[in-house]
């Protein structure tokens, strides 16, 4: 039976605990087996998920919706082949997908900024390649701000790692840093010239498509997913429903290393303690290339784009994804009586470092 009214309480259900929400789903292959199912089956999560997200007085323009992928090897060597750019071997090279200028001059001059700085910073351009669309289904208001979309394929300069580091690490720092610097170099430019540009995700590892799109525009729209050399052992989807900043491309999610479902409430004090922080950091792996990433936040990015450009920095910095993640959002361990002393000390320690991220997250 269709429900059009909402339930009284019974059993375990109250109404007065609904609440409205983004739609967050991952989906995994525990075994780590790459396939293009899981990219299909991450996409109807999406789908089913569309209740979760909002649209405009467009039915047709949503707040926004994407997925982050393991790097599809296959189909990106496939692809690099088809173009004559030759790949080095997987976990050698990064791709990035990136929104460009629609007018040519500016996307021309905005591309030969980033290509500079990739080989300020050692590294090689090996190409770039143009993201096949179709906006067909996509309504009006979002296509009237759409960006050019291409992929940077990036390759892996002579390793300077210090002792401890890995190959893939300190590659992966380097994309930081390089990304960091091109973002900074933007906001210099004419308004012309840095309308729709951002740097969706660049790394060896992950690949991400998002867009100010509704959760089923987001298959036809990047036409790349359809591929079965899409290949991931893992999947996370997005469908936003924009709450405290207006929906657009680059605020789409999932961002380069979180989707979010919920709001930061202690946001603005959060930004303020980082940016005080920053002229007492120091970093071992980083050395002198600290100083090229800074600001850590990037200004005009919601709550989550913020939370994530931390948990970035201090997974870059050296620490674990899980303890970076602990480290923003700890439990409430103040009054725990469970809790053992080892989780308790880290808890206590860490308060000392970084204030809590909190809200209904």
């Amino acid at each position: 039976m269709h429900q059009t009214a909402t339930p009284s309480a019974q059993g375990l259900y109250d109404p007065r605990h609904e609440h409205d929400a983004c739609g967050v789903g991952f989906v995994v292959d525990i075994q780590g087996r790459r396939s293009h199912r899981i990219v299909r089956q991450a996409l109807q999560v999406l789908i089913n998920l569309q209740h979760r997200g909002a649209c405009g007085c467009e039915a047709n323009t949503g707040d926004g919706a994407g997925i982050l992928i393991q790097m599809p090897d296959r189909f990106l060597r496939k692809e690099a082949d088809r173009a004559g750019i030759a790949l080095p071997p997987a976990g050698e090279y990064a791709a990035g997908l990136i929104f460009l200028p629609r007018e040519a001059a500016a996307r021309a001059s905005v591309q030969a900024l980033f290509e500079q700085i990739i080989v300020e910073e050692g590294q090689r351009v090996l190409g770039w390649r143009d993201v096949p669309t179709d906006d067909s289904s996509v309504g009006p208001s979002a296509v009237a701000v759409e960006p050019v979309f291409r992929h940077l394929l990036i390759g892996r300069g002579t390793v300077t790692a210090v002792p401890g580091d890995s190959a893939g690490a300190w590659f992966e720092r380097k994309l930081y840093v390089i990304r960091k610097r091109f973002e900074r170099a933007v906001d210099q430019l004419t308004l012309a010239e840095r309308q729709f540009v951002y740097v969706v995700s660049l790394s060896s590892q992950t690949l991400t498509y998002k867009g100010m799109l509704t959760a089923d525009q987001l298959g036809p729209m990047f036409i790349d997913l359809a591929d079965e050399a899409v290949e991931s052992a893992l999947a996370l989807v997005h469908q936003r429903f924009s709450t405290n900043t207006f929906p657009s491309w680059p605020l789409a999610h999932p961002y380069r290393y979180v989707a979010h479902n919920g709001e930061i409430n202690t946001l603005r004090g959060n930004i303020n303690w980082m940016k005080a922080r920053e002229a007492l950091l120091e970093s071992e792996l980083f050395g002198d290339d600290l100083k090229k990433i800074l600001p850590v936040i990037r200004e005009g990015g919601s709550d989550t784009a913020s939370f994530d450009n931390v948990l970035e920095f201090l997974v870059m910095a050296g620490r674990s994804l899980p303890h970076a993640v602990l480290m923003m959002i700890p439990e409430p361990w103040q009054n725990h009586e469970s809790m053992s002393a080892e989780r308790r000390a880290f808890y206590e320690y860490h308060s000392s470092l970084m204030e809590p991220w909190d809200g209904p997250a």
